[in-house]
């Protein structure tokens, strides 16, 4: 898929708000993404995604693994 003129060559960040804590074992499997804890049990992942199919991986790993997502918010540039 062809990306938009406006998009960095590090991808569009995204970040995705998790039901938890996350295990460490959860957490290696998203090594592109950084973690901060939510003092209200949600965990917050974020980062760059490259594209629309990373993002469906992305989305698909979370499923994979359990994980409730409660939020998922494009951030701005």
């Amino acid at each position: 898929m062809a990306r938009p003129a406006d998009v960095h060559s590090h991808g569009i960040r995204y970040e995705f708000t998790v039901e938890g804590d996350l295990s460490e074992r959860a957490k290696a499997a998203f090594p592109d993404l950084s973690v901060a804890r939510i003092p209200t049990t949600f965990t917050r992942l974020f980062g760059p995604i490259d594209d629309e199919t990373a993002l469906r991986g992305m989305l698909a790993r979370f499923d994979a693994l359990g994980l409730t997502i409660v939020e998922l918010r494009r951030l701005p540039d």
